[in-house]
């Protein structure tokens, strides 16, 4: 929608007011008469109306008149002086005022063209209003005041023109001005949001930092405070963290790290746990070696739970490239509820604990395993001469054989 200033329509409207009290005046004329005065009262109303559709419509924007000083100054023309010649004794000093003033009140919005279009437009109307006072009767007082009114305008349209000139200059240095201004402030944009991410983020994992991550736990806290609703909490550890660090290098673990928190986001993203608060939410936060936490809003122990199950499809069951080809990482994931009450840091404690028991129960899992496996049974000795071959009892056929 056009929001151009609208001082030049409500002038438009004055300048109606103005030329047609001076047309119904019985000063340079008879003046009009009641029928002529409704006529132009009317069409004036019609013409005002249309431009305020005109300017709100993209009909503006296409024809490049936002302002519609052009459109209302053509159909102000044709009204205070096409009509006006036509409903009653038009006089020179009243069309050549029409033209002076309709130009005038847009000039600040009209190029050098449709200045001289406008001025066009008042010469056709002019001429055939009077080309008998100026082709037929030379040499008497009409024809010399009809041409000199004709040979002003023509001045004031060469004046006017060249202000419209400057003023089309000026326009065009005001919206370069603010195409610039308007880029650098999407520059200083971008490099302030690149500052926040670098004063905030983990730039090897892109996770927030832990400080940073302990204030948007408080946030959420207060939130769910506020609306009376709960949030969960997890840690995720990488097994065995310090033992693929010395084997595959530095390099390798922190593109190990970003491809778990890259997929840890898009496991919270698809569950459709993240934070509709604002766009700055980030459930991620790097809070040691190989250790994540992560923010779960609105989600209970059961969401929380199944989260937890969906990173581990996410991050184990798929290998992660990396400069060292493919590597398994297994997790460790503990969460823990946020109940009323609790502080930040005695839910960071909780979920700790949640975790190290993810980490024992993990481990009584894997020794419970190697006991039902049991002792590999003896391999049988192989015969080496003739004198150690023997028969086997029956019972020796179903030991196995390496």
């Amino acid at each position: 929608m056009n929001t151009t200033n609208w001082k030049t329509y409500f002038a438009g409207l004055s300048i109606y007011a103005v030329c047609i009290t001076l047309a119904a005046l019985p000063i340079f004329s008879a003046g009009l008469s009641l029928q002529g005065l409704g006529e132009l009262c009317g069409a004036a109303a019609v013409a005002s109306l249309f431009v305020a559709v005109f300017r709100l419509s993209r009909a503006a924007e296409y024809l490049r008149d936002k302002s519609g000083a052009f459109t209302q100054a053509v159909l102000g023309i044709a009204v205070c002086s096409g009509l006006y010649s036509l409903v009653s004794d038009a006089r020179p000093e009243v069309m050549f005022m029409v033209f002076l003033l309709w130009t005038a009140v847009g000039l600040l919005y009209l190029t050098p063209q449709r200045v001289v279009a406008l001025f066009a437009l008042h010469t056709g109307i002019y001429v055939n209003e009077f080309s008998s006072s100026m082709f037929i009767a030379t040499g008497t007082q009409a024809h010399a005041e009809t041409l000199f009114m004709l040979l002003t305008s023509a001045l004031m349209a060469g004046f006017m023109c060249w202000r419209a000139r400057d003023y089309t200059r000026v326009r065009k240095e005001k919206s370069q001005l603010r195409d610039e201004n308007s880029r650098q402030a999407a520059e200083i944009g971008e490099a302030k949001e690149r500052i926040h991410k670098l004063t905030v983020q983990d730039m090897d994992t892109i996770a927030l930092k832990y400080p940073f991550f302990k204030e948007e736990l408080r946030r959420c806290k207060e939130q769910a405070d506020r609306s009376g609703t709960t949030f969960s909490v997890g840690l995720i550890a990488l097994d065995h963290f310090s033992a693929l660090g010395e084997r595959y290098g530095e390099l390798v673990i922190k593109q190990l790290m970003r491809e778990v928190v890259e997929r840890a986001g898009k496991v919270i993203s698809k569950m459709g746990l993240e934070d509709a608060g604002d766009g700055g939410h980030h459930p991620l936060g790097r809070v040691g070696d190989g250790l994540f936490g992560v923010i779960l809003p609105r989600a209970n122990m059961k969401g929380a739970q199944t989260c937890a199950q969906q990173l581990h499809n996410a991050i184990e069951l798929q290998s992660i490239r990396t400069m060292a080809g493919l590597v398994n990482v297994t997790l460790t994931v503990g969460i823990a509820e946020y109940y009323p009450g609790e502080s930040v840091d005695e839910l960071m404690e909780l979920v700790g604990r949640s975790l190290e028991k993810a980490r024992l129960q993990d481990a009584e899992e894997l020794q419970a395993i190697a006991r039902q496996q049991g002792p590999k049974p003896a391999p049988v000795k192989a015969a080496r001469t003739m004198n150690e071959l023997r028969l086997l009892h029956e019972k020796e056929y179903e030991s196995q054989l390496h």
